[in-house]
């Protein structure tokens, strides 16, 4: 056991290093900070900057067009800035570490639910040799470059995907006022995460959905009080949520529509269908980058026992790795050398969203495939043919 909480401190104590020793390169800060791939006009770190300098100075920050994030991260980061300047980096790389760690813990507890349910004669012969420790998927998690890369450009999202993880992590641990309290904080930074909803319900599983959606409303409302008080006028609420529906409200739609279908048919995997509903929004969302991937790509390792199942890990792994080196070269084209057109940096988002797509698709299959396999084992290696 001492073995164990060692190196997964060691894990922690490595990610926080990496970190800061990027942090400490101005250079490479500042340029991942206006990078597009890393930060968008809701969640720029730059943009929130400018937020705070207009507010200090009693200009209205909503109304220049500036500014969209939340008045709360407004006021938290009125308070942090004037402080010494490695604060921010600290915050940044302690809101990763605690992501890690609710990633473990959501790990452990998963893995204690699986004993008490069927599995397949090959995981109960070599439960001990598949099951994937609680410390690696912090480490996989911490270790993502897409992780790292986001926590340094400082992008805000990181604080909704804090607010994700431990929404799901005081779900299983039967918390219901704490879970519905992180899952309105995700709701208000970032509007998507109230799909996730239903799907923490099933996990909580009350005699009644009314208790929990009271909660959950609650804490919103009290979350959106606060906000009018502290700026003073509703205008935050055109400026942030109306800006993620600018392109068209119908499309918003539609990424809730897959929230109903997701939890109803995995309604025995609910945290399975967190980390599709986490995937669906790293695509459909307005204004998406890298940190979405990062922190449903760290809820993956947690279904190990999928892995067997997938078809197309090596095709996805080589489009995630296209996407990530092709990019930024076909960004700087388009707006620096001025040799390439929109055409370009289109093209790879295209092929960035596809692997996104296709490992959704192969979680899915393989998480519907070992179901069936479980519930009829004859028929495991066999190609099923519905009629």
């Amino acid at each position: 056991m001492s073995a164990t909480l060692t190196k997964t401190k060691l894990i922690y104590i490595a990610a926080v290093a990496t970190r800061l020793a990027m942090f400490s390169f101005p250079s490479v800060s500042n340029t991942l900070v206006q990078r597009v791939e890393l930060s968008t006009p809701v969640t720029s770190f730059k943009r929130l900057t400018e937020g705070v300098y207009l507010y200090n100075n009693n200009v209205p920050p909503y109304d220049g067009g500036a500014f969209y994030q939340s008045p709360l991260l407004l006021c938290l980061f009125s308070f942090i800035m004037p402080l010494p300047a490695n604060t921010i980096p600290i915050l940044y790389c302690a809101t990763d570490v605690l992501i890690a760690y609710a990633l473990s813990c959501i790990t452990g507890i998963k893995q204690q639910q699986d004993v008490q349910k069927p599995m397949l004669l090959v995981e109960q012969e070599k439960r001990a040799s598949i099951i994937i420790k609680p410390s690696t998927v912090a480490a996989l998690y911490l270790f993502n470059p897409l992780t790292i890369l986001s926590c340094v450009s400082k992008s805000t999202l990181v604080f909704t995907n804090l607010s994700i993880a431990m929404a799901i992590l005081s779900a299983l641990k039967q918390r219901q006022n704490a879970s519905m309290l992180w899952a309105a904080l995700a709701s208000y930074l970032g509007f998507y995460p109230a799909m996730l909803v239903p799907a923490l319900l099933l996990i909580i599983k009350p005699p009644t959905a009314m208790k929990p959606m009271l909660s959950f409303a609650a804490w919103l409302t009290a979350l959106f009080v606060f906000s009018r008080l502290f700026i003073g006028s509703w205008d935050f609420i055109r400026a942030t949520y109306g800006t993620m529906s600018f392109f068209m409200l119908v499309f918003q739609f539609h990424t809730f529509i897959f929230a109903a279908p997701v939890c109803i048919k995995m309604r025995h995997q609910p945290i399975f269908a967190i980390t599709v509903l986490c995937g669906i929004m790293a695509i459909f969302k307005s204004y998406p980058s890298a940190s979405d991937a990062s922190f449903y790509l760290g809820l993956v390792p947690i279904h190990d026992e999928l892995f067997k199942y997938c078809r197309y890990s090596f095709l996805v792994s080589n489009l995630f790795l296209y996407a990530s080196a092709l990019a930024p070269i076909f960004w700087h084209l388009w707006i620096y050398a001025g040799s390439g057109n929109a055409n370009f940096f289109y093209a790879i988002t295209l092929v960035y969203n596809l692997g996104q797509v296709l490992l959704l698709i192969d979680l899915v299959y393989a998480a519907l495939r070992r179901e069936y396999d479980v519930n009829h084992p004859e028929s495991i290696g066999k190609m099923i043919v519905h009629k």
